[in-house]
């Protein structure tokens, strides 16, 4: 069996649906389990609404709920034809809304809106947008079925941020979706969205059903992961920043990860932990552009020969802090007081580099920074720089090529670079830089490693 996940931009409207539609029946002969995500905007549309109704204006925040559901309902009219099937969806839309109604009656009765309140308000967008693929299938004559997530996704409570729970996962998928699968039906169910053991609605961070489908390609022991977006796949860069990107035919778990967790935005970057585990190979495929064979991201990620750079990637927003001690205690003390700070105010760091008793890290939520920086003055002198981007350059080996500095820093010519992390990882090198400077940057740096060899 194969998992195929499809985007929002991928099911925006009746013809970006209807080719959806096609997509899968060309791939019913490989037993797929499909994962659709909210059209799109509608979870914008969702927390906007959400946000409205803890302001107090009741009837604003409906009436971005039945915006929303006429978009819905203009996609059903299109898209389903028989009378009876139109019926059914139009019920459980209409169940749909009027729950969603009395949610937001809720959240502006008490004037509160918490992360619980927000993630069952978040809920709905997959759910509307799953029954109408599942609607859409079955009008072609496929032998679809809708399959409600909270069956087997069970996750963790934290809210806004939930965390699969496997083993329960894994029974649930065996309980409800490998039946269908064995009885030559096609699942078709959500992303983004699980329940916790007591059945609360969560949700799994924002553009996480790409994670929802590694869950559930782990967990059934898929044969492949496919990630249906808006792009040929993986590319050398950002295509906003850079003109001549190329397209990366083939990379490495690692090298997908680093990708991911410094910016790109084509993969989420929890997606490739689950297969990696079960080395589960993960093709990147556009919606828009079928018959091209998109990126594909596997175990050994072709082979290629140790310092190949094979993507730019970046992160703007992002903060440097550095702390000195003010008295030379020991390293491990200084470094068990930094991270202690940091556990203790939950504060993630990207990157970290290390002198004898200096330790800088890059933080990328301004609203961590101040807080951060006035409790590590307990740990010592702090100067902070904010204003900066990050880049990261991927691939196998890259730290290992004698040329990669030289190259580096010649094409990056007079920009200052105020940070560089290598050697912690195989596959990237990390640069810190002025914001300013960063698209620039960015150009030069795919020229030098990517348009002149090519």
């Amino acid at each position: 069996m194969i998992v195929m996940k499809f985007g929002g931009t991928s099911n925006q409207d009746a013809a970006a649906m209807r080719n959806v539609l096609r997509i899968v029946r060309a791939h019913v002969q490989h037993r797929p389990v499909v994962v659709i995500s909210a059209i799109a905007k509608a979870t914008n549309e969702l927390e906007r609404s959400a946000r409205t109704a803890q302001q107090g204006d009741e009837a604003g925040a409906l009436k971005i709920l039945e915006a929303l559901f006429s978009r819905h309902a203009a996609i059903r009219a299109d898209l389903i034809q028989d009378p009876g099937r139109a019926a059914g969806l139009e019920a459980r839309f209409s169940r749909w809304h009027e729950e969603l109604n009395r949610l937001a009656r809720g959240i502006a009765i008490l004037g509160e809106l918490t992360p619980r309140s927000m993630d069952a308000v978040c809920s709905y967008g997959e759910r509307l947008s799953s029954s109408l693929v599942a609607a859409g299938l079955q009008e072609q004559g496929t032998n679809a079925v809708w399959v409600d997530v909270k069956e087997f996704m069970v996750t963790d409570d934290n809210f806004g941020q939930a965390r699969p729970l496997m083993d329960p996962v894994a029974e649930g998928l065996r309980r409800t979706v490998l039946p269908l699968l064995d009885d030559g039906k096609v699942p078709v169910t959500q992303g983004f969205i699980g329940v916790t053991r007591g059945g609360l609605p969560t949700t799994m961070g924002r553009e996480s059903s790409d994670y929802s489908a590694s869950i559930i390609g782990a967990a059934m022991g898929a044969e492949n992961v496919q990630i249906w977006t808006d792009v040929d796949g993986i590319l050398s860069s950002d295509p906003t920043v850079v003109s001549a990107t190329q397209l990366v035919e083939r990379m490495s778990f690692q090298e997908a990860f680093e990708l991911s967790y410094f910016g790109a935005k084509v993969l989420h970057p929890g997606t490739m932990l689950p297969m990696f585990e079960r080395r589960i190979p993960v093709r990147i495929l556009n919606s828009r552009n079928p018959e091209s064979p998109g990126t594909l991201v596997d175990a050994d990620g072709g082979g290629d020969a140790p310092g190949v750079v094979k993507s730019i990637a970046f992160r703007r927003g992002v903060s440097i802090i550095t702390v000195t001690p003010e008295r030379r205690l020991g390293q491990f003390l200084f470094w068990e007081g930094v991270y202690s700070v940091l556990n203790r105010l939950g504060v993630g760091t990207g990157t970290t580099v290390t002198s004898e008793y200096n330790l800088a890290i890059t933080v990328d939520n301004k609203s961590d920074v101040g807080k951060l920086a006035l409790d590590l003055r307990d740990v010592g002198e702090v100067s902070v720089a904010e204003g900066l981007a990050a880049i990261c350059l991927v691939g196998h080996g890259i730290g290992k090529s004698a040329d990669i500095f030289p190259r580096l820093f010649a094409s990056l010519g007079k920009v200052q670079v105020p940070l560089v992390s290598a050697g912690a990882s195989q596959t990237s090198i990390t640069l810190g830089i002025r914001e300013a400077d960063l698209d620039e940057a960015v150009r030069r740096l795919h020229r030098e490693f990517f348009e002149r060899s090519s």
